[in-house]
């Protein structure tokens, strides 16, 4: 059901990684978050930024439609590869993405 597909390929921002699977827990309407460095303040410490979306369908199309999102919203083209998953402490996933 998930890993690359063609239309993926053609369509998306992200690339979804063969072996991943999302987080069991995972369904319609889940929030997926993205954090990611944004810049670094006067004291030369890092800032931190969190954009998120919500999961349409529960399928690839859904779920990596939300993670275009983020990346989208981060203006991040760099760190495009879907790696995984993660659950939240508030029930949000957040997306591991690689280079």
């Amino acid at each position: 059901m998930f890993g690359l597909v063609e239309k993926a390929v053609k369509t998306n921002i992200s690339i979804w990684c063969d072996w991943v699977e999302p987080h069991p827990e995972m369904k319609a309407n889940s929030r997926i978050t993205y954090t990611t460095i944004t810049g670094r303040d006067e004291m030369g410490e890092y800032q931190w930024s969190q954009f998120s979306s919500f999961v349409g369908s529960f399928d690839q199309e859904g779920i990596q439609s939300a993670v275009d999102s983020v990346l989208a919203q981060a203006a991040d083209g760099h760190h495009v590869f879907i790696e995984g998953f993660e659950k939240n402490e508030d029930g949000s996933f957040e997306v591991v993405l690689g280079s």
